[in-house]
């Protein structure tokens, strides 16, 4: 990528970022014993101006390229912060709420305080947020660099997860050097329940997770067959099309007060 497109790129997000184009989704996450919601996923989108949504598959790739997606997960945690305010005051359990964090995040001096300052702002709790950490800028930050990043969240009284076990840098090294609270299974994984390599690595993953004192929650879950075998084996939790698509704010208020009133 040549320095005039990273200039390119900066250039958009930045105005991207003056016109307040970046949105939050939401996406339930279950307790599949009861079928009832225990938060969310908060999913980052990109409402331009003339009304064409992009998905983070399209823009993500390119702001990590251009050293931006800290920045954009400060403002996402703006929006989840003001999103939880809203539904406070208006008698709503809106959360918890898990926000995406890329591992850049461990070379920015004072994350912590800047994360802080956000949740006052809004009067959010430590119980209302949860970060996972992703695979963004892995091989610019060191083991020793992402320890300390992990153990200042926990220290501040956050839970903290692994997202997209099983792929990518989310490796057992990892898992060993960090006291993660969770463990997220990537929807590759759920998504070939039935086969039987694929069965033997989520019972063995599971089974670790559980000694560890590591909770479980499984991602992509699309069908009944997946989440009878994930709760024979003591997953717990899950989220996926099954159970909601990524949903508007509004629409997400909608979903989950109809869901509980129906349950």
């Amino acid at each position: 990528m040549t320095v005039e497109s990273l200039e390119r790129i900066e250039e958009n997000f930045r105005e991207a970022l003056k016109n307040r184009e970046f949105c939050v989704w939401y996406q339930p996450q279950m307790d599949m014993r009861t079928g009832r919601p225990r938060g969310a996923e908060a999913l980052v989108r990109w409402q331009k101006s003339d009304g064409m949504l992009i998905t983070p598959a399209v823009f993500v790739p390119l702001f990590e390229r251009a050293g931006l997606t800290a920045e954009l997960d400060q403002e996402v945690m703006e929006s989840v912060c003001r999103d939880i305010c809203e539904a406070d005051r208006l008698g709503f359990p809106f959360g918890p709420v898990s926000v995406n964090l890329s591992r850049l995040h461990a070379e920015r001096k004072q994350i912590r305080e800047q994360f802080r300052m956000i949740m006052d702002k809004y009067g959010v709790s430590e119980k209302q947020i949860s970060f996972e950490i992703v695979e963004t800028g892995e091989e610019s930050v060191n083991g020793a660099g992402m320890l300390r990043f992990a153990e200042d969240l926990q220290g501040a009284g956050f839970r903290i997860a692994m997202d997209d076990y099983g792929i990518g840098g989310s490796t057992l090294k990892l898992l060993q050097e960090i006291c993660f609270d969770i463990l997220k299974l990537d929807r590759h994984f759920v998504s070939r329940i039935g086969d039987p390599r694929a069965d033997v690595i989520l019972d063995s993953t599971i089974c670790m997770a559980g000694k560890l004192g590591v909770e479980v929650v499984a991602e992509g879950v699309e069908t009944e067959e997946q989440i009878h075998f994930l709760l024979e084996h003591q997953c717990y939790l899950g989220q996926g099309y099954y159970y909601s698509r990524p949903l508007p704010k509004e629409e997400y208020i909608r979903w989950r007060r109809a869901y509980e009133t129906a349950v």
